[in-house]
């Protein structure tokens, strides 16, 4: 078979025979060379150049955890970092951080390894042997130093708490995706991310993320979870209980997403992910829990991130505490 035909088997086989044995759409010119790739096989026209070092078979959609892999690969001292660390950690971020490029890579100062070159975006900076790590053959900066780069990409406060909070969800708290280093929680501390911010206390970002790590809690679900938790505190309002269980009676207990236990309030995020019928009658029964043992549900839906959805969310809450203070 030459190099053409197998180049076109690659769309049509479950395991396809890429030459050399090469065996991902992604790769580094190394490991094509080590694999037994010749420099014309490194030449054929269904191979494009991704960036120096690095090739791809132009046969659709390139996997972005080979396409990051391989830029980890590169010669030289470098760490995935910022928002590429942040998408392997699953960290929550606005969406314009979740594209494929470019990929941020962080090098020492004072060594070679940064890259600038297209699709990606270098950095130099003093990188504490407790800031990185290597894992699945990546490397990269470790969660707590992952979340402080951030704090240079995310202007939004809000955002960069719940980026926050992503590191402490709980423990039986909903799975990471499956492309996602770590998929159980929690990633981080509260301990380990004041130990990173003490090893960068003069460098860009670092007062936005002092600001926000005083508003990162342990045991939040999603990002919608922490923005609603900031709504309120925006409103002057006090600090709800973030995810913790209610002992409604000696035989039932409910976890609603926030909760006033002074005021047995409970406050729950019901958005998109709600639509199921089965998450729809768990709702309901919960709601319904919280009512007879003497509660007030508080739900906050999508058009609470809109100023009249906020509104009304705020003054439905603030309603529920007057009630239930005055009984």
């Amino acid at each position: 078979m030459d190099v053409t035909q197998e180049a076109d088997d690659l769309e049509r086989s479950e395991g396809p025979a890429y030459p050399g044995g090469i065996g991902k759409v992604v790769f580094t010119a190394a490991e094509a060379r080590a694999a037994g790739m010749t420099e014309y096989q490194l030449r054929h026209p269904s191979l494009v150049t991704a960036t120096r070092g690095i090739r791809f078979w132009d046969v659709g959609e390139r996997p972005w955890l080979e396409m990051v892999t391989a830029v980890s690969s590169l010669p030289g001292e470098h760490y995935l970092s910022h928002s590429t660390a942040a998408r392997l950690w699953g960290l929550w971020m606005p969406a314009a951080l979740e594209e494929d490029l470019p990929i941020h890579l962080t090098g020492r100062k004072g060594t070679a390894g940064t890259r600038r070159r297209p699709g990606i975006t270098g950095h130099k900076a003093k990188l504490h042997p407790s800031d990185v790590v290597e894992i699945n053959g990546l490397r990269l900066t470790t969660p707590e130093r992952t979340w402080l780069d951030l704090a240079t990409q995310i202007h939004d406060p809000m955002r960069l708490v719940a980026a926050g909070d992503a590191l402490l969800q709980r423990q039986d708290g909903p799975l990471r995706g499956v492309e996602i280093l770590g998929r159980s929680h929690p990633l981080s501390t509260l301990a380990g991310l004041d130990a990173a911010i003490s090893r960068r206390r003069r460098t860009k970002g670092i007062n936005a993320a002092r600001q926000a790590r005083e508003l990162i809690r342990a045991g939040v679900d999603s990002a919608a979870e922490t923005r609603v938790r900031m709504i309120i505190l925006q409103a002057g309002l006090p600090e709800p209980v973030v995810n913790q269980e209610v002992q409604l009676s000696p035989t039932l207990k409910r976890r609603p997403d926030l909760h006033y236990p002074e005021w047995r309030v409970s406050i729950q995020y019901d958005g998109r992910h709600h639509g199921a019928n089965a998450q729809l009658n768990s709702d309901i029964h919960r709601d319904s829990d919280f009512t007879d043992h003497g509660w007030e549900s508080v739900k906050a839906a999508d058009d609470i991130f809109t100023v009249q959805g906020e509104r009304l969310f705020l003054e439905r809450l603030r309603r529920a505490i007057q009630r239930q203070t005055s009984r």
